[in-house]
């Protein structure tokens, strides 16, 4: 058994800009996608027609990325502050 006692937040937030971004790049290539087969949101929408539109290829693994980071940074904050008190986390690593 190992006890996980304290996540560090900013290792965790990189971890999911990683994974966030990645998910974010396989949405936008679905939604550009979409975008050219004439599913686009129109342009007086604003910024949900960059989002949701033609670059939404590189648009939504930024905005994924950039949750992703704040999202680990809380979650892992969470975790530390409900955890501190108390004796862990306990996992059983298989090897």
């Amino acid at each position: 058994m190992v006890v996980i006692k304290e996540i560090d937040s900013v290792t965790f937030g990189k971890i999911l800009t990683i994974l966030y971004g990645t998910m974010g790049f396989i949405f936008g290539i679905f939604t550009t996608i979409a975008a050219f087969m004439g599913f686009s949101v129109p342009r007086k929408f604003g910024i949900f027609s960059l989002i949701f539109g033609k670059w939404a290829v590189l648009s939504l693994p930024i905005f994924y990325g950039v949750s992703g980071y704040f999202i680990g940074r809380i979650a892992a904050s969470l975790y530390n502050s409900l955890v501190g008190s108390k004796k862990g986390f306990r996992v059983e690593l298989l090897h």
